[in-house]
């Protein structure tokens, strides 16, 4: 009984911040599965209250501060700017096998200690070897879907300058021009 009110919340948490859930379930449940495995010893309560719980509020803040702009209009994703229709746009757990080419980027709600979760971007590091990871200060998160965002970032990044995005849908992966992701599209 416990173990399916625990699915049931899981699945509507998921399936209210990533909608539509039938197109983005497989990959969002996938990557919390990896999290709940590899993070929690496979205690899902445990990942539910010191992982998802806060991810959710810190994804809320994110597609509300985000929206706010475009108050009356009816988004054609409904679930941009967290994902466009089936592409995820912010990862639940980090893509360790896409290998990350010069300019490559993801965004990602990561676990920050005990009932907290962070915003961050993932990418090359400035050398171009390994994987460098910048927290994203909660007073920017309805900042993130801008032009400005990257710009701000790229002024310190000048032999990589970040401009495709990486996107999933199970284990596909898709680099998205910036620009293709922070203009939604409405009906």
């Amino acid at each position: 009984q416990d173990s399916k009110s625990l699915d049931t919340y899981i699945q509507s948490t998921l399936s209210a911040l990533y909608p539509p859930f039938e197109a983005t379930a497989a990959t969002v449940l996938w990557q919390l599965f990896n999290i709940v495995d590899k993070l929690y010893q496979g205690d899902g309560l445990r990942c539910l209250i010191d992982f998802l719980v806060p991810a959710k509020r810190a994804l809320q803040c994110v597609q509300r501060e985000t929206c706010a702009k475009y108050t009356g209009l009816i988004f054609y994703h409904e679930g941009w700017p967290l994902c466009i229709h089936e592409k995820v746009v912010i990862q639940l757990a980090s893509l360790h096998r896409v290998r990350l080419k010069p300019g490559d980027f993801y965004l990602q709600i990561a676990p920050a200690g005990k009932q907290l979760a962070k915003l961050v971007l993932k990418c090359l590091s400035r050398c171009g070897q390994g994987m460098e990871e910048v927290a994203i200060p909660e007073a920017m998160y309805g900042g993130v879907f801008t032009a400005a965002f990257l710009e701000k970032l790229n002024c310190e990044r000048e032999n990589f300058p970040l401009k495709s995005c990486l996107l999933t849908t199970g284990s596909s992966v898709y680099r998205t021009p910036w620009k293709n992701i922070i203009n939604p599209i409405f009906v």
